[in-house]
Order: structure tokens, then C-alpha cells, then sequence
């Protein structure tokens, strides 16, 4: 009996570890991207590419008062055609979470599109977004930035 529990706990860990093996794989492919956008809110940026057509995107700054937003996205990388490069377009909806000067919090759903030129030549690639928020307000972000591509 023994033989067998040790047997099959053995066999259980070889196919925990494999499992993570391939999630680790699966996540050293993903691309991800860091970069800053001025607009409101200006701050830092992060996408991580989910897959070729999803991403997740992360922003923290400030516009009017400390912000921080997370996106789901779909991105459609046949939406425009370009000679060099990629032009995909992406929208997606996700949370805003702002504090103003006055310590008010406000918690939005927010949509989001917006157009990302990626450069073949070098990892930057170049944003410009917009991005509507409802909660106890209505905010309409939007802005401008680059971001660069991790490998």
C-alpha cells in the first residue's frame, strides 16, 4: 500500500510540474509592453498581450486627483493596413478607480478603443486612446504615449 501512495503522489508531482512547465512557457511568449501616456490621466502604462487578439491594459496616474484603470481588450490587427508595421485598432471595457483632491473615491465601468502604431524596425510602439467612464460621474479620459516591448 505504501508503494502504491508513493507511486502515485510521485506521479502527481511530475504532472504538477509539468503543468506549471507549460504555463510558464505559455507566459514567456505573451508580450508585453511598459511605456507612459499624457492625456488624463498622464502617468505609466502596461499591456500584456493575453493572445494575438486579447490583451490586458494597466494604467496609473493622474488627471484630476490619483487614478488607476485596468482594461480587457480585443485587438484587431486587420482593421487597418499599413506599408511598414502593424496599425491595430483595440477596445475593450474595464474598471477606473480615481481618488480627486478632496479624497472622494469613485469607482467607474469604463469602455475603451483606440489605435496602436507598432513599428517593425525598432519595440516602440505609439498610442492614442480614448476612454469613457461611468460610475458616480461620467469621466471621459483619453491620451497619448508610447509604449516599449519587452521580449
Amino acid at each position: 500500500m505504501k508503494k502504491v501512495l508513493l507511486v502515485l503522489s510521485f506521479c502527481l508531482l511530475v504532472g504538477i510540474n509539468n503543468i506549471f512547465a507549460v504555463q510558464i512557457k505559455r507566459i514567456e511568449k505573451r508580450q508585453s509592453e511598459i511605456g507612459f501616456v499624457l492625456g488624463s490621466p498622464t502617468g505609466a502604462t502596461a499591456k500584456i498581450s493575453l493572445s494575438k487578439k486579447n490583451a490586458m491594459d494597466f494604467v496609473v496616474g493622474l488627471g484630476n486627483g490619483f487614478m488607476i484603470h485596468a482594461d480587457y481588450l480585443w485587438q484587431d490587427f486587420d482593421a487597418f493596413e499599413v506599408n511598414e508595421g502593424q496599425l491595430p485598432l483595440y477596445y475593450g471595457f474595464g474598471v477606473l478607480v480615481a481618488v480627486d483632491d478632496h479624497n472622494d473615491n469613485d469607482v467607474c465601468f469604463q469602455g475603451k478603443i483606440g489605435l496602436e502604431y507598432l513599428f517593425d524596425t525598432n519595440p516602440l510602439g505609439i498610442f492614442i486612446e480614448m476612454a469613457p467612464a461611468v460610475g458616480t460621474d461620467f469621466i471621459i479620459q483619453g491620451g497619448i504615449g508610447v509604449r516599449f516591448r519587452l521580449k
